[in-house]
């Protein structure tokens, strides 16, 4: 997506941390307009601020049914990309698992994404000719979660499961959905989950993947070609980013 290419509104959720930062970094550069979405509305101000392309801070847990309520109010008509980025790392064994914990999970991961995605399609009309271009951040963990990763795992999988359908759904209005599936990448959440499960060394971690720890920008790599035009037959694909390279199913 170049800086030479047509300007797009680009609603970006986690904006203010991990791959969603660096998406709007890169996003930045190409001068497009952006909507950031975040939990913090101090991060999200001093993001907005360091920022040269026209934004819109927008500080909401999508978690909250009435703050996502009120999200849904500030949306524009038109909106030409949507990046889910919005994650919580989660390592609980069974025995400390929650309806309240596992429902914040599902809330954040899927409920929020679901119904931005209402709105979007309630907004746009069959006769509208823009390309509408939705991104959701899955997990390897969704088919091979690890020990205590059962609501993190469950909760990517129905991600996934509802990209497959609504893919579908939407297409008619020219919105199309696809999920990237990234293994350990080098972010704020991934340290946290190391600390958690008691790994001091990153070398220790570029050891689980074939070509190590990947960096947030060569996720980003990818959202940006899922966002342009050149990507636009591709539709309910899932790809998976892990150590060995990525690959990609389409439903």
């Amino acid at each position: 997506m170049s800086s030479t290419a047509e300007k797009k509104t680009i609603l970006v959720t986690g904006a203010s941390s991990g791959i969603g930062l660096a998406l709007v970094r890169q996003l930045d550069q190409a001068g497009h307009h952006l909507l950031l979405v975040g939990r913090s509305a101090e991060k999200l101000a001093e993001l907005r601020a360091s920022l040269s392309s026209s934004s819109v801070a927008l500080p909401y847990d999508l978690a909250d049914h009435e703050q996502l309520a009120a999200l849904g109010a500030q949306l524009p008509a038109r909106i030409d990309g949507f990046v889910h980025a919005a994650g919580l790392e989660s390592v609980v064994p069974l025995r400390m698992v929650s309806y309240q914990k596992f429902d914040y999970l599902m809330r954040l991961h899927l409920y929020a994404l679901v119904e931005i995605l209402r709105l979007i399609d309630k907004n746009k009309k069959k006769e509208d000719d823009y390309l509408t271009s939705v991104v959701a951040l899955s997990s390897v963990a969704s088919d091979g979660g690890g020990v205590g990763q059962t609501m993190y795992a469950a909760s990517k999988a129905a991600l996934e499961a509802a990209v497959r359908v609504l893919s579908k759904e939407l297409a008619p209005k020219r919105i199309r959905i696809n999920a990237i599936k990234p293994g350990i990448v080098d972010t704020e959440m991934t340290r946290r989950w190391m600390r958690r499960i008691g790994i001091a060394d990153p070398a220790e971690v570029d050891s689980m993947q074939l070509n190590g720890m990947a960096q947030p920008d060569e996720i980003v790599a990818l959202i940006l070609f899922l966002l342009s035009d050149q990507s636009r037959h591709i539709v309910g694909t899932q790809i998976k980013i892990d150590g060995g390279g990525p690959t990609g199913k389409v439903f």
